[in-house]
């Protein structure tokens, strides 16, 4: 029965960090919006996730953290599991022993990356008749009881919107979305450069919607942090999903670029705060330039694929961005 359907599945991806996925999960727990369900999706973690997930919904886990207090008694909850993301499909998959605040825990046969370890899921929520779905990074903490409210209204109100999301305070104190649709000579020279400069004076990235960040009210962008997406269903499903042929770079552009060519709107909504831990566990400086050849890489295929970019405007870049990886090395 639809009507019996949760209205929103919260896909939460974990890739070797079961600690940080559980205590994103918990804090969720306290929305006042009852009718949703989290998707636990392993992508391939080949560690104790799976197995420290199963003890958490036996209740033989109890969690510690420094960010918030936990039940003094850990609940048991009943979840589903399915095992292998070929086997999701129409035929075998029933919620009917579910009820609230139950999981639906996934785990694939090899790591998906960002954008298919979420497919898994938005394809799940589809296939289950869900009107919505957020994808929700693992190292994030819900304050907001009202969060998943707040992040729907802005569709209730427009049937263009395809996609919501938060405003995003990083441990850093800096704010991590929204951002504006850079240029091609933007991007390649005068941004980057002011860039640049903003980062020697402890001033917000250049590529930040200032103006939607100052709003008081729901505002279009261009684009917002994949570390919290609300996506109607039905419209992600008719732009195919997410992007795969990237791995951890560019899938938020193409996300809008998808959107934009069907005419939908991106909706920043300031009313709802979300914490993202990203900052707190910086990357080491020895991966820096295999981390900026990978950034590069998909780029390039965003430029061509749905920027559009011909030959000329390829090779300028492809200059560029060899120099700036010169630089990096010369750094260290």
């Amino acid at each position: 029965d639809r009507k019996k359907m949760k209205s929103i599945a919260v896909v939460i991806l974990n890739y070797k960090g079961w600690h940080d996925s559980l205590n994103c999960l918990e804090s969720l727990l306290s929305q006042d919006h009852e009718n949703f369900r989290i998707i636990l999706i392993d992508n391939y973690s080949e560690n104790e996730s799976v197995q420290k997930f199963k003890e958490y919904l036996n209740g033989d886990l109890k969690l510690k953290s420094e960010y918030f207090r936990h039940e003094p008694e850990q609940k048991k909850r009943n979840y589903i599991e399915y095992t292998h993301e070929e086997q999701i499909n129409k035929d075998n998959l029933s919620e009917k022993e579910l009820s609230d605040k139950d999981i639906v825990l996934i785990s694939t046969s090899k790591n998906l990356g960002f954008s298919g370890g979420n497919n898994v899921g938005a394809r799940y929520a589809s296939l289950m008749g869900y009107e919505y779905v957020l994808l929700l990074n693992n190292d994030t903490l819900v304050t907001d009881k009202s969060f998943l409210n707040k992040l729907i209204e802005p569709f209730k109100k427009d049937n263009t919107v395809y996609m919501s999301g938060p405003n995003i305070i990083n441990f850093d104190d800096t704010f991590d979305s929204p951002m504006i649709e850079d240029t091609f000579m933007g991007n390649l020279f005068y941004l980057s450069l002011l860039n640049f400069f903003r980062r020697k004076l402890n001033t917000p990235s250049i590529y930040k919607d200032i103006e939607a960040l100052s709003s008081h009210i729901p505002k279009q962008v261009y684009k917002i942090s994949g570390a919290c997406m609300m996506l109607d269903t039905k419209k992600f499903e008719g732009i195919e999903y997410l992007d795969e042929k990237v791995w951890l770079s560019s899938e938020e552009a193409i996300l809008s670029e998808k959107i934009k060519a069907k005419g939908g709107k991106i909706m920043f909504t300031p009313l709802t705060t979300l914490i993202h831990k990203k900052a707190a566990s910086p990357r080491p400086k020895s991966d820096k330039v295999s981390i900026l050849r990978n950034h590069y890489k998909q780029r390039e295929y965003f430029y061509k694929t749905y920027k559009k970019y011909g030959p000329l405007k390829m090779n300028i870049i492809r200059l560029m961005v060899s120099i700036r990886i010169l630089i990096t090395k010369i750094k260290g």
